[in-house]
This record gives structure tokens, C-alpha cells and sequence, in this order.
């Protein structure tokens, strides 16, 4: 996927939470080499989203590309970022995975997806 693919996911993505509810409070939110695609919130939790794209066929599905090394990353800034803002809701990180076939898409929206071990 190149940038303007992974921008078109993020687009999508985000269309995707919002009408489930969600509101936007960042988009591309950085802290140092640190990156945030979606810090989106509801009445209870702060969500930590990490949008990811593949078009088929593809050899890692779009959810489990988010390997440890990126996780422990999405830690570290969902961290800074609560500090930063002293936010008082739970934060939870959700996995928002886009399949592309041709001209047509499938949207997945795990929530709770990664549970952070260590930041």
C-alpha cells in the first residue's frame, strides 16, 4: 500500500467509527517518532487505533501485521498521550482492518484488539 492507499484506509476507517458512535479527538497524533493513526473516544474509553490496509491477495492479514515491535510503539505514545492530556478513561486499543479486492473493500473493527503487557 503506498501513502495515499493507507490515507484512503484511514479515511474509510474512520467514517467506519464514527458511525459507530466514536469521536474524533485526534488524527495522525505524533509524540516524537511516535504515531497514532486514530485517538478516537466514547462516554467511557479513550481508543487507541491502529488502521491497517492489505489488498488481496496478501500474506499476513491486515490485523495480524501489528507485530510487537509496533505495539510496544502504540504503548509508548497511547502513554504520552494520556499524560500529555491527563486523560481519565480507560484506554483501550482497537485494530481497524481494511481488505481491498479490486474496487471493493471490507472494514473489520476489533476492539480491545491488543492488551497492553508492558509500554
Amino acid at each position: 500500500m503506498n501513502r495515499v492507499d493507507g490515507k484512503i484506509g484511514e479515511d474509510l476507517a474512520l467514517d467506519h467509527l464514527l458511525a459507530k458512535g466514536l469521536r474524533l479527538r485526534e488524527r495522525n497524533w505524533r509524540c516524537g517518532h511516535l504515531e497514532v493513526d486514530l485517538i478516537m473516544e466514547d462516554e467511557t474509553f479513550l481508543h487507541i487505533v491502529e488502521v491497517r490496509s492489505r489488498t488481496v491477495p496478501y500474506m499476513v492479514s491486515p490485523s495480524d501485521s501489528v507485530n510487537k515491535s509496533k505495539q510496544r510503539k502504540l504503548f509508548r505514545a497511547a502513554s504520552a498521550y494520556v499524560a500529555r492530556y491527563d486523560i481519565r478513561k480507560e484506554v483501550v486499543f482497537d485494530i481497524v482492518s481494511i481488505t481491498y479486492e479490486g474496487d471493493k473493500y471490507e472494514i473489520e473493527y476489533y476492539e480491545g484488539a491488543l492488551l497492553p503487557l508492558y509500554v
